[in-house]
């Protein structure tokens, strides 16, 4: 119970900065829940515990929280929405980004500092990183389950090639990064 009384009063003290960061895990987790609606999949249930989970990932962003928020949206998603694809899984996944971000971030510096310019970029450069990966991602899944079934391996083997090519060149640019 002293833990409980601990985080709360760690988000009463924090500050704006640190607020609207954790403020984002709850849209992030609105935004879910949106898209699992707009995807037919989940219900009520689904719905009112991905915002509830959203709502405990601001309260403890440094604990467990945001694993059992991921593992709990993964899991209502992948039983309740219908087809390997479907387009509404691009915001979904953008929604699950902006909730792991916004904890990363609000764990990273204690809740009563302001938030350093320089740690918003790098968060913000990571994430678009990751939010062009994911949608490059996304894009080869359509071609590859709403495609033609005429096109043998061939979308699969190019979709791993562009995959790889993609990573490849994060992976150079982060070095230049480090590097210079």
């Amino acid at each position: 119970m002293g833990e409980l009384r601990e985080h709360w009063v760690n988000l009463r003290t924090a500050t704006p900065s640190h607020r609207r960061v954790r403020l984002l895990a709850v849209l992030g987790a609105l935004g879910f829940a949106l898209s699992q609606a707009a995807a037919g999949g989940g219900g009520p249930v689904a719905w009112v515990g991905t915002v509830l989970l959203g709502l405990l990932v601001v309260v403890q962003p440094n604990g467990i929280m945001p694993a059992v928020f991921l593992v709990w949206a993964i899991a209502s998603w992948w039983a309740g929405v219908d087809g390997p694809w479907h387009w509404a899984l691009l915001p979904a996944t953008w929604s699950l980004l902006v909730v792991h971000a916004s904890a990363s971030l609000a764990a990273s510096v204690p809740p009563q500092a302001t938030l350093p310019p320089t740690v918003l970029r790098r968060y913000a450069l990571h994430s678009a990183v990751v939010a062009l990966v994911t949608t490059v991602v996304w894009a080869l899944a359509a071609l590859v389950t709403t495609g033609a079934a005429t096109g043998g391996p061939v979308p699969g083997i190019l979709g791993l090639a562009l995959l790889a090519l993609t990573l490849g060149g994060y992976l150079r640019l982060r070095e230049r990064q480090q590097d210079g």
